[in-house]
């Protein structure tokens, strides 16, 4: 199965609950291979393709913050063989299996990609849902009316967003607050989160 790279909601939901991975990224034959620690697997593999063209990430494991990952990242590279160019002169599988045995002997919690992927699009839907909800029951008028307001204002001092946008900030603001409280709120006081200050162009 090809290995999903998050992107948009997931990307953005992954980044704010502060979570990070241990990633294997690989050449096309399966070998070399690199490891790494990312909270952003998009970022990274753009950044190992400029290095090295047509490599991408393979697999990869989450744990629960970027110090963990570099840790276990930093070991299974101490410990494997290395070729000429840095890379580790081993198959993806090897250091894959590396990575879960650093992390048993360290009693450090693994989440596979893929069921990590599970828990947080279940997550998003569920935002999204709400938000739904929320804008056909009219508990998002502030929204449409601040939106309005805020552009109208933004025009006067060159700036601009859309309102996809503004949606997007929404949804990250409630995303936020899920994770941060506990709680789904879509309310008016999410407003600043939502439409930045601006500045008086005079």
């Amino acid at each position: 199965m090809e290995f999903e790279i998050p992107h948009g909601a997931e990307r953005e939901y992954l980044i704010i609950f502060g979570v990070a991975a241990i990633y294997v990224g690989t050449s096309p034959t399966g070998e070399p291979c690199i490891v790494g620690a990312s909270r952003d697997l998009n970022l990274s593999q753009r950044g190992m393709q400029r290095k090295w063209l047509r490599s991408e990430i393979s697999c990869a494991y989450w744990v629960k913050d970027r110090d963990t990952a570099e840790a276990i990242a930093a070991e299974v590279d101490g410990v494997l063989p290395h070729d000429q160019d840095g890379r580790l002169a081993v198959r993806a599988e090897v250091a894959a299996r590396q990575i879960e045995h650093i992390a048993r002997d360290w009693n450090i919690p693994l989440t596979n990609h893929d069921g990590a992927m599970a828990r947080v699009k279940s997550a998003v839907r569920h935002v999204q849902e709400v938000i739904d909800a929320a804008n056909k029951t009219g508990e998002l008028a502030w929204f449409n009316t601040a939106y309005r307001a805020w552009r109208l204002d933004a025009q006067k001092v060159g700036a601009g967003m859309s309102y996809a946008e503004a949606r997007a900030r929404l949804r990250k603001a409630v995303t936020k607050r899920l994770i941060t409280l506990d709680v789904l709120d879509c309310s008016e006081t999410l407003l600043a989160e939502i439409f930045p200050a601006l500045q008086d162009a005079r």
